[in-house]
């Protein structure tokens, strides 16, 4: 009998990556997304529309799915909009997964849990590299909300018996990334520098366009993060949920690359040198940001032997690659629109 998995937040890019991956492996899939499903999703989904901060919808969504695995993927997902939203950020971020607990005790204790945790969680912590012991030190509302919900899962884990399993993921980019995200703003800005653009029609997070007069405005470009690919995480999600131990595992590369890089290699991509385009706004340097991740995944790498199949070259590529072709498919989409105009 196939396996019956529930995804949440599924409409994100680690969803949409999942959801595929979960079908190839012929489960019945269920997906929660608070809006309907993006074009082109994949067929053979059963969609639940709703709020999950509702605990009528969610208590009714595990009751009528009666899912073998729940991939708790729904997220407040960028820590400058938990500024905005603290309350929302909370309620989805640290009592969801909670709740989610509550409700297998009561409906289906059998049912396992991968929870995704985050690598803000660790904050400036004191440690070189992260790993499941680092001490953490969360400077967001968004973070702390995130640690608690991996903390609790630890909680219900080992008082309940419930197979939870934690991933603290660590950033995590492509193609799907949304534009907010610093890495899609990079390779969107490249392929229209490429495209020939000096303003772009996509706007920033202050309403003005991504590529400005020709110049992509960004903030501390020596912030380092550890960058890996959605759709390899995604892999690692599934694998971890099928071990027949629960347990929690630092996802990552093991390694580290700065914006400037991320700027570097996306340019590059398309024959332009960054440093034409990229221009330091000290407005937008955040104060609470983590400045630097290093995933340890040995952990995960003992346990499964796991080591990431996209490289960050690659990835950058393949993110840019993407944007050139939405920018030029928008272009002649632009130019159509004005031909029929003036044929009227």
């Amino acid at each position: 009998m196939a396996k019956i998995a529930l995804v949440t937040g599924a409409t994100g890019q680690d969803g949409r990556y999942l959801v595929d991956l979960l079908l190839a492996n012929r489960y019945v899939v269920h997906a929660q997304s608070r809006r309907a499903p993006p074009p082109g999703a994949a067929d053979g989904v059963r969609w639940h529309i709703g709020d999950l901060t509702s605990s009528a919808f969610l208590e009714q969504l595990i009751v009528d799915t009666r899912p073998d695995e729940i991939y708790n993927l729904a997220a407040v997902s960028r820590p400058i909009m938990s500024w905005q939203f603290p309350r929302e950020t909370a309620d989805v971020n640290a009592f969801l997964p909670q709740n989610i607990c509550e409700l297998l005790l009561k409906h289906k204790p059998d049912c396992r849990l991968f929870q995704a945790s985050s690598s803000d969680i660790f904050g400036d912590g004191f440690s070189e590299r992260q790993n499941e012991q680092t001490h953490c030190v969360p400077k967001s509302p968004y973070a702390v909300a995130k640690l608690y919900g991996h903390r609790i899962i630890g909680a219900y884990r080992k008082q309940y018996g419930l197979h939870a399993c934690s991933g603290i993921l660590f950033n995590h980019e492509s193609p799907y990334r949304p534009l907010s995200f610093v890495s899609q703003k990079i390779a969107y800005a490249a392929a229209a520098a490429a495209c020939g653009l000096k303003d772009t029609p996509e706007l920033d997070e202050r309403g003005r366009p991504i590529l400005s007069d020709g110049k992509l405005l960004l903030g501390d470009l020596g912030v380092r993060r550890d960058f890996g690919f959605a759709g390899d995480y995604a892999e690692v999600m599934h694998m971890v949920l099928q071990h027949p131990t629960a347990d929690d595992y630092v996802i990552g590369t093991g390694e580290d690359h700065s914006i400037q890089e991320f700027c570097e290699l996306a340019f590059r991509s398309v024959g332009l040198d960054w440093t034409d385009y990229v221009s330091v706004d000290p407005k937008l340097i955040r104060k609470t940001d983590s400045h630097y991740t290093h995933a340890d995944p040995a952990k995960l790498r003992s346990v499964f032997n796991w080591h990431p199949k996209v490289t960050f070259p690659e990835l950058v590529s393949t993110m840019v690659e993407m944007q050139v072709k939405r920018v030029r498919d928008d272009i002649a989409l632009e130019r159509s629109r004005n031909s029929v105009t003036k044929r009227i």
